[in-house]
């Protein structure tokens, strides 16, 4: 017992003498640092943003990609050297799953704002989500960007940005499309009773005398159709020679299903939605070959673009689609606005977003080559391109000045 008591307290010498020899060491070193090499400086805090996406739900397939692209975004930034003004600070990506639900999307949004020291939050790109985020962000004070295309969200809101095309824009351009396809177009437009089909279809209706285009039939549907078919033999009645349907992807899909399954032969502009993105080509195949449609964004259409598509494509095998491109573009935007204001706090960011003027980098990465605000968070410049499917691929063919591939002939 002696013997063990003994060896416990020569033990708590040397333990002790140990922590004595560090801790002078330490000091020693310490003195010696400040004379033989410059301190280290502090590691810059991590600037947090936020993304709000449905990974979950009825719009998971876009959700999921734009997340992706939210996180290539990301790390190009940080890559690149993070935010030079904040001493390299880099950006840190929290995203939440709005699980394609309004309601879901309101308390994930006031969760995100509230639980983090956020400086820009970017989502949700679905329409009926976005105008939910940005009631919370703007009554929380927090900038948001949008690639949503409702214009609703440029409505009494100042701290709402939409750097790309507007519902009202995306209208106009499929009807000045329309005259690729004939002389004197008759349209049929079907649309998914949504935000986003109803802002669209309603820019539709409204433009088309004015571009010489007749709207012969103009029906709206519950969104998530189970078949299409009476939909289509309506329009098979109307005398159309195009049909534009303002739909998401699932719907989308069965739509052009059935047109084959009822015998209409007809023109096809899918607009924007779930057109644009590679699940529509996997699920319909070669009948999508030859179909047009608009986009706020797409991967051809300058040489930052196509090198963001690469990488893009080399890490998930597929193209970069419209809504995950454009958000590529709103990340270098945030960036740009951080370094700017050297700062971290939203406001200071915020101000900076509505000044932002650029027109060279990935942050100004839209149709155009532009992106600056005004006081309704509108991009001024904003215009969306006009898309054909060739090969499997998505090619801009309008306006003129912005093709990149000749138009096919369905």
């Amino acid at each position: 017992m002696a013997k063990a008591k003994a060896q416990r307290a020569a033990s708590r010498t040397r333990q002790g003498r140990r922590d004595f020899l560090v801790r002078t060491a330490g000091g020693a070193l310490a003195a010696g640092a400040v004379s033989a090499w410059p301190l280290r400086a502090k590691a810059a805090e991590a600037v947090n943003i936020g993304g709000l996406y449905p990974v979950t739900g009825s719009f998971a397939q876009i959700g999921q990609g734009c997340v992706n692209a939210a996180k290539l975004a990301v790390a190009m930034v940080n890559d690149a050297g993070g935010i030079k003004s904040l001493g390299g600070a880099k950006l840190n990506l929290i995203v939440s799953d709005v699980q394609s639900d309004t309601t879901v999307t309101r308390t994930e949004t006031d969760r995100l704002i509230s639980n983090y020291k956020l400086s820009a939050i970017h989502g949700c790109f679905a329409s009926a989500l976005t105008l939910i985020a940005s009631e919370v962000a703007e009554r929380a004070k927090m900038p948001l960007l949008t690639g949503s295309s409702s214009d609703q969200l440029n409505v009494g809101r100042h701290y709402t940005f939409t750097p790309f095309a507007r519902a009202s824009q995306f209208a106009l351009a499929q009807l000045q499309m329309s005259k690729l396809v004939s002389d004197k177009p008759k349209v049929a437009v079907i649309f998914e009773n949504t935000a986003f089909g109803t802002a669209t279809s309603k820019g539709l209706r409204e433009q088309a005398p004015g571009q010489g285009v007749e709207i012969v039939m103009f029906e709206p549907y519950s969104a998530g159709l189970t078949d299409a078919s009476p939909l289509l033999n309506k329009v098979k009645a109307s005398g159309a020679n195009m049909l534009f349907p303002v739909s998401y992807l699932n719907d989308l899909i069965l739509i052009i299903r059935a047109i084959k399954q009822v015998g209409l032969k007809i023109a096809i502009n899918g607009g924007s939605g779930g057109f644009v993105i590679p699940d529509f080509y996997k699920n319909v195949g070669t009948l999508a070959e030859g179909l047009l449609g608009v986009a706020h964004w797409n991967h051809d259409m300058n040489a930052d673009s196509q090198k963001v598509n690469t990488a893009y494509q080399k890490q998930y095998g597929e193209f970069l689609f419209e809504y995950a491109g454009g958000l590529v573009a709103q990340t270098f935007m945030i960036a740009d606005a951080l370094e700017r204001s050297a700062s971290t706090d939203p406001q200071k960011v915020r101000d900076a977003i509505a000044a932002l003027d650029v027109s060279s980098g990935y942050a100004a990465m839209c149709p155009g080559g532009k992106v600056k605000f005004g006081a309704d968070g509108r991009n001024i410049y904003a215009h969306p391109v006009g898309v054909q499917w060739q090969h499997a691929d998505l090619a801009t063919v309008f306006p003129q000045g912005e093709a990149r591939a000749p138009l096919l002939k369905a």
